[in-house]
């Protein structure tokens, strides 16, 4: 399956109906609009001299003008490697010489802030674009002047090879590097018929939004309600009013967004002000979430919450909290549920192993491991990095989990986070749950620092929900010990005004253990 045939194959183009509506740009077009502008960008990419299997890289905040590049980087057979425009220059200009990118789509403005890009894409290997051109023709004018017709020009590749790469997507680099996740036809295909499953079409017309960055999981999970006939809303970041206030104003029935900005518009005055009648699937994902925070978004946004569990490797569907799982779970008291991602989901293997790779029951913990149809072919050009995560079929995820009777998965942690203090492994996940659940904290992060005695010691930093406020971090740590009890409880916090974080969002741990081990004289 390639990309485009999610826009091609929907019957809002068949039927000339659907919208991609840009709030940013104030920019509406149709499908059939879309279509066309994407057909004539691909002669644009030929004319650039881009063969099948070339990379083409987009790199520009959310519009509809890079919908349209990404459909026509597919209708040439080409690979789309998506770079976050809240990436730092520096971390995508590595992943554009990983990739051996052959062109470059750019949103004007970035060319304009970092100039040395045209030193690496001239403009014989670059397309510029912004939210209301591309190439320096008005994107509505594209609309309204050029018609394919749609027939097949013996230019476009529309062979579909279960193998062949459609797109690189970067690892998230919260432990290290970045790499680059290569997805094929197969990946595509299988996530696509997992989500269409699981998220059935909702019973009045479908809205999606995306507002977080769709070079990640937000935009890969926007195609199945495009191939479906969907509107597609889009915004450049989440604002919180704005967001709030679209969801209502545009029916808004499926959104996409990761813990961290549902804290944003929990914590907002104005949260409990709108109808989000609408809403069918508010899907959170990326990172875990706060369990007390999961309940108050219930409160706040309906029976709306879904979840799943997936990494670039393995992509956004490898597990599925389902609404009703979520309504269950709130029915029980105190029920560890709500920290759960789900149950396996179709046409998915997963398992959890012990560090000989031997299989482990319910009630254990391990690494969990995957296998199947939706495991990304390769990290891209990189044979050894991917052979030492594969072992007999199953592709290992650096997560460590537990499955309960009931066969509901439970990330424990990552793999490399552990802390082991005075001989005892702590997960600093766990602490995280019950700092999350403290009325003061609106984010926190908990890692092992250096300690003579204990070796790693448990310290939490975190963010207070009002950044003028001075809490009593004596009664949190007392807090945690009734929680934890003294083993786990963090020995210190401290108080950040922001902790750092990935471009979608994640906490970025290896930043933080930075500030206290670089000057250790120990490794981290």
């Amino acid at each position: 399956m390639r990309l485009v045939d999610f826009l091609d194959g929907s019957p809002a183009l068949i039927n000339g109906e659907g919208w991609f509506i840009d709030l940013n740009n104030n920019i509406s077009l149709s499908y059939r609009d879309v279509a066309n502008i994407s057909w004539k960008i691909a002669e644009l990419l030929i004319e650039k001299g881009i063969k099948a299997k070339d990379v083409v890289a987009t790199y520009a905040p959310n519009s509809v003008a890079a919908y349209c590049c990404i459909f026509a980087i597919s209708r040439v057979g080409a690979v789309w490697l998506p770079l976050n425009a809240r990436n730092t220059p520096a971390a995508n200009l590595k992943l554009l010489k990983k990739s051996d990118t052959a062109l470059l789509f750019i949103d004007e403005n970035i060319t304009a802030a970092v100039p040395e890009l045209a030193d690496h894409f001239p403009e014989t290997r670059s397309i510029s674009f912004t939210g209301q051109s591309i190439a320096g023709h008005d994107i509505q004018s594209y609309a309204r002047n050029y018609t394919y017709g749609y027939n097949i020009d013996n230019h476009w590749d529309q062979a579909v090879d279960e193998a062949k790469v459609i797109s690189l997507l970067s690892t998230g680099g919260t432990t290290g590097e970045s790499k680059l996740a290569a997805w094929n036809s197969q990946t595509w295909q299988t996530m696509a018929s997992v989500q269409m499953l699981l998220m059935p079409p909702p019973d009045i017309p479908a809205c999606y939004l995306i507002a977080a960055p769709m070079t990640h999981a937000a935009g890969v999970a926007s195609f199945v309600p495009i191939l479906q006939g969907a509107t597609i809303l889009i915004m450049e970041s989440v604002e919180p009013e704005t967001l709030l206030s679209a969801i209502e104003n545009y029916q808004v029935t499926h959104l996409f967004l990761p813990p961290t900005a549902i804290y944003m518009l929990l914590n907002h005055n104005g949260v409990r002000n709108y109808n989000y009648s609408s809403l069918r699937y508010f899907w959170y994902a990326a990172a875990p979430m706060s369990a007390d925070k999961l309940q108050e978004a219930m409160e706040v946004f309906g029976p709306v919450m879904i979840q799943t569990y997936g990494q670039a490797e393995a992509p956004m569907v490898c597990t599925f909290m389902s609404v009703q799982d979520h309504l269950a779970a709130l029915q029980v008291k105190n029920s560890p549920r709500l920290r759960s991602c789900g149950k396996v989901s179709p046409h998915v293997e997963l398992a959890i192993v012990d560090n000989d790779g031997n299989f482990l029951p319910a009630g254990q913990e391990g690494e969990i491991v995957v296998k199947g149809g939706l495991l990304m072919s390769e990290y891209y050009n990189d044979p050894e990095a991917t052979e030492a995560i594969r072992n007999n079929g199953w592709q290992q995820t650096g997560d460590i989990g537990v499955f309960d009777p009931q066969g509901y998965l439970y990330i424990v942690d990552r793999k490399r986070d552990m802390i082991i203090s005075g001989g005892f492994n702590v997960y600093p996940g766990e602490i995280e749950q019950i700092l999350w659940g403290h009325p003061a904290i609106q984010d926190c992060a908990v890692i092992g620092v250096p300690d003579e005695k204990w070796g790693e010691q448990v310290t939490a930093i975190i963010e207070l929900k009002n950044k003028n406020s001075q809490p009593d971090l004596e009664e949190i740590i007392s807090y945690c010990k009734e929680n934890l009890g003294s083993v786990k409880a963090p020995k210190q916090i401290l108080i950040w005004n922001e902790l750092p974080r990935s471009p979608v969002g994640k906490v970025l741990k290896k930043e933080i253990r930075k500030f206290f081990w670089e000057n250790s004289g120990r490794k981290i």
